[in-house]
């Protein structure tokens, strides 16, 4: 959970695509500061030496070197970029699939384990899949609780942890997005049209978000909260619930 005034990121619970991502973005802050010091100490030579001569013609070494360092710093931080890129876009079989449709102004839930897919407790095999709407909780109840204002809902998700499943993102109206930061997820939910992408959680944790494309004047009060339990829990809390 990020708070105000926080210096680092959230606690990242997407395993190691999360650690590889975490990584990159630190390589490419540390490129980029890396330039514009680079720009700005060269900008101080010009300008405040006489070490510099500002008017010479051309130089053809000069001018290949500064074209082809910057290319290759580019393509330095494509190739590791398209590979984390794969795997982000990388279905693999899921055990339980889960789809959110995104309504003015909450979310409504559908939850199936993939029947092709044998599951690491007998029981599962009776249960097909339920439905859940959630909405933003009232703020009384949320203060009464020590919950967060305006991201604690009335009805949480609850999902498996360290299980590799399938999210399917729709809308049934207007264009909303799903956007999870500490599992790393952020997808458009577009009407008539279904978005698929993997989602695992690596430990057992309460997961906030909120919906992150303007979509009414409730668009503030659209909050995610997904709980991740052990899978044998979540088989249990699924046949008290049908």
């Amino acid at each position: 959970m990020s708070f105000y005034g926080s210096r680092y990121f959230g606690d990242i619970v997407h395993g190691e695509l999360g650690k590889d991502l975490f990584r990159y973005h630190g390589f490419v802050m540390m490129v980029a500061v890396a330039v514009l010091v680079f720009v700005m100490y060269m900008g101080c030579v010009i300008l405040f030496t006489k070490f510099s001569y500002r008017h010479f013609l051309n130089r053809q070494r000069l001018e290949f070197w500064w074209t082809i360092v910057p290319m290759l710093m580019l393509v330095g931080l494509w190739f590791p970029s398209m590979i984390n890129l794969y795997y982000m876009e990388e279905v693999k079989r899921p055990r339980w699939n889960f789809k959110a449709i995104g309504k003015q102004w909450y979310w409504s839930y559908e939850f199936c384990r993939n029947l092709d897919t044998p599951s690491s407790s007998e029981s599962a095999e009776s249960i097909s899949c339920y439905t859940i709407d959630s909405y933003m909780e009232d703020q009384q109840e949320t203060f009464s609780k020590g919950g967060y204002r305006l991201l604690d809902v009335d009805n949480r998700m609850v999902a498996p942890a360290d299980v590799q499943m399938t999210a399917f993102v729709s809308s049934s109206d207007v264009l909303h997005s799903f956007a999870l930061p500490k599992l790393l997820i952020k997808v458009d939910a577009i009407p008539g049209r279904i978005n698929r992408l993997p989602m695992k959680a690596s430990q057992c944790s309460i997961i906030y978000g909120q919906c992150s494309e303007i979509c009414g004047v409730n668009h503030s009060f659209m909050p995610i909260v997904i709980e991740f339990i052990p899978e044998k829990y979540f088989v249990m809390w699924l046949e008290a619930l049908n």
